[in-house]
Parts: C-alpha cells; sequence; structure tokens
C-alpha cells in the first residue's frame, strides 16, 4: 500500500518521499479562473483556501509533474468541485489540454461532466470521495466511464469497504489514513471550504446552540447535553485509520490517504513516518490482533483514541 499526501510545498518533496511517500496529490490556483467565474466558483474542494492550499499556478503545474516523476513518485491534480457550470466545463478543458502533455498519473474527479472530457483528452480519471462511490453499482457506473481508480468515502466500514473491493479486484482503490475528517458525508455536502468560516461542519461546531427536548428532565438533559459535547469537541476533531493497516493491506488497497492541503507540512511528514513504520509491522504480523499489540500509536493518543471519536474506522477497535 503506498501513502498518498497532499504536495502543499515543493520544498518538502524530497522529505516526503524520504519519509516513505509515495504518490502525491494536488490543486492549483489560476487568477484567470476566477475573473471570469469569481472567487466563489471552485476549481477544486480547497480553491477557497487560495493559494495556502493550492501553492502553484497551472503555469507551474507541468514543470512540478515532471520533478514528482524524476524522482520516481507518482502525481495526481484535484479537480473535484462539487459542480461545474457549463462555462466552466469549457473553461477545464483548456487545464486537461496542459495536464494531457505531462506524465500526471490522473486527474481526482467528482462528477460524470468532467469524466467525458477528460476521456477526451486522454487523461487517467481517479473517482473523488466527492462522487460517491459507496457501493459495487456505483464502482461500475464510474469504470464504465473510464476511472481507473476510486476514492472510496471515509464514512465506509471496513466490511463495506471489502464487499466493493471483493466484487471487482481489477479496479485500483484508495482509502482515508489520517487527518481531518468529515462529520457529514462529502459527496452530498454542497458547502464550501474557505478561510472566512472553514466550513459548513466546523461553523456548526462553534456557533451558539439551543437543546430543546420535548419530556425535558434532568436525566434526559444530561444524556443529550453530553452526546452534543461529544459531536461538537471529539467526533473527528482527529482523524485517524492506523488500526485498520493490517486489514487494507490484506485487501490490497493501491493507496492510504493523508488529508490535509492547508496543514503544516512538516507535521505531514511525522505522519507519513508513522504511516510507513505501521504497514512495515502490519506486513511481519500474521494477524489484526497482532497488529494492533505492535503497532506504534500517535503522540496525542489520548486524545485521538478516545471513545473512538477520532477513528476513520472505530469498528477495529471499538
Amino acid at each position: 500500500m503506498n501513502i498518498l499526501v497532499p504536495l502543499n510545498n515543493i520544498e518538502f518533496l524530497k522529505d516526503y518521499i524520504n519519509a516513505g511517500a509515495g504518490e502525491f496529490y494536488m490543486g492549483f490556483y489560476d487568477e484567470e479562473w476566477n475573473k471570469n467565474f469569481g472567487n466563489y466558483s471552485d476549481i477544486n474542494r480547497m480553491s477557497g483556501y487560495g493559494k495556502r492550499a493550492n501553492c502553484l499556478s497551472i503555469d507551474e503545474i507541468p514543470k512540478v509533474i515532471n520533478l514528482v516523476k524524476e524522482n520516481d513518485a507518482d502525481i495526481f491534480i484535484t479537480f473535484n468541485s462539487a459542480s461545474y457550470s457549463d462555462n466552466e466545463l469549457e473553461f477545464i478543458r483548456k487545464y486537461f489540454k496542459i495536464i494531457s502533455g505531462t506524465k500526471a498519473n490522473g486527474i481526482i474527479l467528482s462528477n460524470p461532466d468532467v469524466m467525458s472530457i477528460a476521456k477526451e483528452e486522454g487523461l487517467p480519471i481517479v473517482i473523488s470521495t466527492i462522487a460517491g462511490a459507496y457501493n459495487s453499482d456505483i464502482v461500475q457506473f464510474y469504470k464504465k466511464e473510464g476511472a481507473k481508480r476510486i476514492i472510496l468515502p471515509r464514512d465506509l466500514s471496513m466490511e463495506e469497504i471489502d464487499t466493493i473491493i471483493n466484487i471487482d479486484r481489477n479496479m485500483e482503490y484508495e482509502v482515508f489514513i489520517m487527518r481531518n475528517g468529515c462529520k457529514f458525508s462529502d459527496s452530498n455536502c454542497l458547502g464550501f471550504h474557505r478561510t472566512e468560516m472553514c466550513s459548513i461542519c466546523a461553523d456548526l461546531d462553534k456557533c451558539n446552540n439551543e437543546i430543546n427536548i420535548f419530556d425535558d428532565n434532568f436525566k434526559s438533559r444530561s444524556s443529550m447535553e453530553c452526546t452534543d459535547n461529544l459531536l461538537r469537541d471529539e467526533f473527528h476533531y482527529f482523524s485517524c485509520g492506523m488500526c485498520a493497516i493490517y486489514d487494507f493491506i490484506r485487501m490490497n488497497i493501491n493507496a492510504g490517504k493523508v488529508v490535509g492541503r492547508s496543514d503544516e507540512c512538516s507535521s505531514i511528514c511525522e505522519d507519513i513516518k508513522l504511516i510507513r513504520k505501521n504497514i512495515e509491522i502490519a506486513s511481519q504480523c500474521n494477524s489484526r490482533e497482532e497488529y494492533l499489540d505492535k503497532m506504534i500509536f500517535p503522540e496525542n493518543r489520548s486524545i485521538m483514541c478516545t471513545n473512538g471519536m477520532s477513528c476513520y474506522y472505530p469498528e477495529i477497535r471499538f
């Protein structure tokens, strides 16, 4: 299983590779796009974070792709906004023509309209989690559209992932391993990710709320307030799927993803090192139980592992 990480700073490319990363994904910014469609029309899911999450312009992308390939790593470019207008789709075609002249391993796409253009330009297609591949029928639909890899939604269970993979093992699959979970469903969220308010889910956590209970008494109110606090303060405050590494290796998952195109590069580098160590441990184990006993936990385990609230795949331990 390869470790896939965001390439949010070219200066860290060698550090990421030396730490154990074998695949990268990245977005880009384009001032011409903003002039044509405005600042609230996204090229990718993190366009709202500007250069913080998309550090390069479209003109710089071919050079970076070549640099990554020279270092024997894979690189994917993101076009995973929830939707695009007809005019935006034609504008995206210009980007695809630029990328088609490179050795990029694929482009990460979110809907069939973009996929048809990608096929016309001869680009390898990776299905974003925004596209919602929640079952094998959806996977087969995207396969007919030309997809070579599926990024499985981060809210699927281990059993659901295993079922999907077993139906078609000729497809490449990618799963989430570290950082930035989603409290809802990526594919059913039409909210923005932006610097002003972060996101709908994060903003809901920060806003004032009032709990109204039909049969209000101390016991029911205490239970409701406890649940509210857990969901606000602990549910996917961090996100980690390292307990599932043993199973993912046995499933022949192609890549484990570290999220965080706007996160600190040094922290991502530490995540890569930890995942690599756990992949090495899992590869030497004969059972899930043996791996769970021997695996290395994140430094902030006491927070991350509380009640399984930050687990991508809590059923492994909880």
